[in-house]
């Protein structure tokens, strides 16, 4: 039969459809799961927050946007603040009590609106993503990361540098500039990611990574995790 018969073709065309269709079915059920996820894990966190202070337990308090909840990872307990979580009790050999304080959308100026501390042994910042996304002027957001900076205890501090999007590198440039001058940690989030050379971090939405691109993430924050240990065992 001739490779270009009218048959054929419908037959490929047929095959063609049904692969579009079940691709986009799938895409539906991970973006639909994507949703879930932002009604399921601040229940998560809140759980975790109403924990019982254990005895000699680290305090650990996290603000920032929904990559800080971990919108994309399979489990919360993937996300990039839990990992720090994880990794703080592993290395210390004491319970972490979490409380995430993130909410979706969050710019840095809903973590200054969020911004209580109590006696926190470590405090976790991801914000500045949805600053570029709406395009605050840059001279308020350097005000409020300024603000951010003067309000947390510096060496107990570590926030997360812009994740790299269209847009992003003055909102980043600034946020460093701010964190240098006040001796605040910063995790280089363009660096872990140029390191690891992977493309399969992204979620659904390609907005948020998946729990592979937290644990990259996470890689940033860990140089300063170890030097935190360090003081907290002085």
């Amino acid at each position: 039969m001739n490779p270009t018969s009218p048959r054929r073709r419908r037959n490929l065309w047929r095959l063609a459809g049904v692969s579009a269709g079940a691709l986009a079915l799938a895409e539906t059920v991970r973006l639909l799961a994507l949703w879930r996820q932002t009604r399921t894990y601040p229940r998560y966190w809140a759980a975790r927050a109403a924990e019982p202070l254990a005895p000699n337990a680290l305090r650990v308090v996290a603000f920032g946007d929904s990559a800080a909840m971990g919108i994309g990872a399979r489990r919360p307990e993937e996300s990039l603040v839990a990992r720090i979580a994880a990794y703080l009790s592993e290395r210390t050999g004491r319970p972490v009590h979490l409380t995430n304080l993130s909410t979706g959308g969050g710019r840095v100026a809903t973590v200054l609106e969020h911004l209580h501390l109590a006696d926190a042994d470590a405090v976790i910042v991801v914000a500045g993503s949805a600053d570029a996304i709406a395009r605050v002027p840059l001279g308020q957001f350097r005000a409020d990361v300024r603000e951010l900076v003067e309000r947390v205890p510096a060496d107990r501090t570590i926030l997360s540098d812009v994740p790299l999007r269209p847009g992003s590198k003055p909102y980043q440039k600034a946020l460093a500039e701010v964190a240098d001058e006040a001796k605040v940690a910063h995790a280089d989030f363009a660096r872990a990611f140029r390191t690891a050379r992977r493309f399969d971090v992204f979620a659904a939405d390609f907005t948020h990574v998946n729990s592979r691109g937290y644990q990259i993430w996470f890689t940033a924050f860990r140089p300063h995790l170890d030097a935190l240990i360090a003081r907290l065992s002085r």
